[in-house]
């Protein structure tokens, strides 16, 4: 049962996750020039943004402490990992102040961001899943497992509790 909770909790954030970095590339692959490109990022990544954040803050304050317990330390893929999130955020954070500054970023400079941060996001879940998630679940214990699963819903609601 705590092996279920945690892999549905795991797959939800990356079901979430996939669905919004495919509405991101639908939107990045029509013809320029339609006026209203911008709008529909604009709505992705206010959707996309705290779902991220969320994502992010799980991992860093449950995931990886819980694979650096496990591996005794520091882990190659581990630092992979926690670059991957900075360089998330900063992607994030560069696509949108392009959509909100209409006088000066081109759409190319945006489409160029949001595939980067669409690349990104796809390399990140693979070598999470394969490497951090299987070795988590192969290792622990359900007990364990389902430890994480409250962990998870804990940094949810302390997000939401500092959220304005």
């Amino acid at each position: 049962m705590g092996c279920e909770c945690w892999n549905r909790q795991i797959q939800e954030d990356h079901r979430v996750l996939d669905s919004e970095r495919k509405a991101l590339k639908a939107v990045l692959e029509k013809p320029v020039g339609l006026k209203d490109l911008r709008v529909h990022l604009l709505q992705i990544l206010r959707s996309l943004e705290p779902r991220m954040k969320l994502h992010l803050r799980r991992e860093e304050e449950v995931l990886f402490p819980a694979f650096e317990h496990l591996l005794g330390g520091g882990s190659g893929v581990l630092t992979l990992l926690k670059d991957q999130h900075d360089e998330l955020r900063a992607l994030l954070d560069k696509l949108s102040e392009l959509l909100w500054d209409r006088e000066s970023s081109s759409w190319q400079n945006i489409a160029e961001t949001g595939e980067s941060l669409i690349a990104l996001l796809e390399t990140h879940e693979e070598k999470e899943g394969r490497f951090m998630v299987d070795i988590l679940e192969s290792s622990l214990q359900p007990q364990q497992l389902m430890d994480l699963a409250r962990q998870f819903q804990r940094v949810a609601s302390k997000l939401c509790q500092e959220e304005p």
